[in-house]
């Protein structure tokens, strides 16, 4: 029974970030619910790989699509804050927020996280070139701290969290009639 409820919890927290979500993305790309669904089922693949929720992947992958307004580049920007996460222990979101408002013009935003770009290129707030440096720089640590063993672990709890959510949805699915 204490499954069963906490199973419906994570549920339906799930279809509201869901929710969230895809409502950034219709409005900001204009992506079609097909679009949406193929965003959704990305954010379940590199939380599966990386060991990352879904839970933060989704308000960071938000924050890079409202500055980016095109789900590829989110989801390349993604990737990049994921490995700077990964190799300096600070929280994706921060890293996110840094680079959607670098992509928007606040290169200082970047410099304030301390990740050593030059601050010829913070100044010039030339996003692509702060791109390759972090890129240089960072390429690569995600990927190898989920392949770590503590990473493993993260990956196997994340699995089994999703396959709870979905033993909620499906209660949720069967009591709504009642």
């Amino acid at each position: 029974a204490k499954f069963a409820v906490e199973a419906v919890k994570n549920a339906a927290a799930d279809e509201k970030a869901q929710r969230t979500l895809a409502k950034t993305i219709e409005n900001t790309t204009g992506a079609t619910r097909k679009q949406i669904d193929a965003v959704e089922d990305w954010i379940t693949k590199v939380s599966l790989a990386k060991g990352v929720t879904d839970d933060e992947l989704r308000p960071a992958f938000a924050r890079l699509t409202r500055s980016t307004k095109d789900v590829e580049e989110s989801q390349k920007l993604l990737n990049l804050a994921l490995d700077i996460s990964s190799a300096t222990g600070k929280p994706l979101e921060g890293i996110a927020n840094a680079l959607g408002k670098a992509y928007d013009g606040n290169t200082q935003a970047l410099g304030r996280l301390g990740l050593g770009v030059d601050q010829n290129i913070l100044k010039s707030k030339d996003f692509d070139a702060a791109y390759v440096s972090l890129r240089k720089t960072f390429k690569g640590f995600s990927e190898q701290e989920a392949n770590t063993f503590e990473g493993k672990l993260n990956r196997l709890k994340i699995a089994f969290d999703e396959g709870k959510e979905t033993v909620g949805s499906y209660i949720l699915t069967a009591i709504t009639p009642l």
